[in-house]
């Protein structure tokens, strides 16, 4: 397996785009058919499930949570 070419399709991703992928997973989505709305291979899909915790609708949940609830620190000026 190559995992190279997995690894530059899955980090060319933004943000948004991922958390749209997780949360339709979460949400109960198939992995199929999240591919087809974002445009990508269901391969790419799945792995950035699997790096938030897929299969376990759970651990998705979770991530989600955790990205929206995520507080910002002020920077020093």
């Amino acid at each position: 397996m190559n995992t190279t070419a997995t690894a530059t399709a899955t980090a060319t991703v933004d943000a948004a785009t991922t958390t749209m992928i997780v949360t339709m997973l979460a949400e109960g989505s198939p992995v199929w058919y999240v591919a087809g709305m974002v445009k990508m291979r269901s391969h790419d899909v799945y792995m950035i499930g699997r790096a938030a915790g897929y299969p376990d609708k759970a651990k998705l949940r979770r991530a989600v949570w955790a990205q929206k609830n995520r507080t910002r620190v002020p920077q020093a000026a």
